[in-house]
């Protein structure tokens, strides 16, 4: 699950910007030996990874423009709700490695997959994740979110034993537990805000 979309390298143009309505977008270019454009948006900044080459970038942007305004807009509105937020300060690493081991199992059992390992460890970009191989990784800023969210996270997580990718049979597996799976979604980048203050994460 993730928070952030890319950890970049070799960024080449600082502090461009782009009006967008009310919206100054500020944007970063990186070339790259790519075939196809893309647009990728942290925490409110927008990156265009461009193939070798392309040097047309806000001709890109203007493509994109609804998208990007939606984009950027949800993040400056959830950056004002994180100001609303209470992280939890009181819960230790380990509390939190037995709250989400006993979820693991029990939501493991519910959906009748096996789980291989369960690791934690910091993370700059993950909420958890999950491989083919049935191998769990949890993030240890976990310990921060409300009991809810963690649930909603390892069965998220879990519910990838059935099925890998993010598509409409993934989410109906989500709905079953958390029909308000969006909102959820929405908790966690407002929650991710907040923890990315208290530890200072780039």
């Amino acid at each position: 699950m993730k928070i952030n979309p890319i950890t970049l390298k070799s960024i080449e143009n600082m502090k461009n910007k782009y009006k967008i309505n009310d919206l100054e977008v500020e944007y970063e270019t990186i070339h790259r030996n790519i075939k196809y454009p893309r647009l990728e948006i942290k925490t409110g900044y927008l990156y265009l990874i461009l193939p070798n080459g392309y040097d047309n970038p806000e001709q890109l942007i203007k493509k994109h423009e609804s998208w990007i305004y939606r984009k950027v807009s949800h993040i400056i509105n959830s950056k004002k709700q994180a100001e609303n937020r209470k992280l939890d300060m009181k819960r230790s690493d380990e509390e939190l490695k037995d709250l989400i081991l006993s979820y693991v199992k029990s939501i493991s059992q519910e959906l009748d997959v096996n789980v291989n390992k369960v690791r934690f460890q910091r993370m700059k970009s993950r909420w958890g994740s999950c491989s083919s191989k049935g191998n769990l990784n949890f993030n240890r800023y976990l310990k921060y979110l409300p009991a809810q969210l963690i649930e909603y996270i390892v069965f998220h997580e879990v519910a990838h034993l059935l099925e890998m990718g993010h598509n409409k049979k993934f989410w109906s597996i989500i709905s079953t537990r958390f029909q308000n799976y969006k909102k959820m979604e929405d908790e966690l980048l407002i929650y991710w805000l907040s923890v990315k203050d208290l530890e200072g994460i780039e």
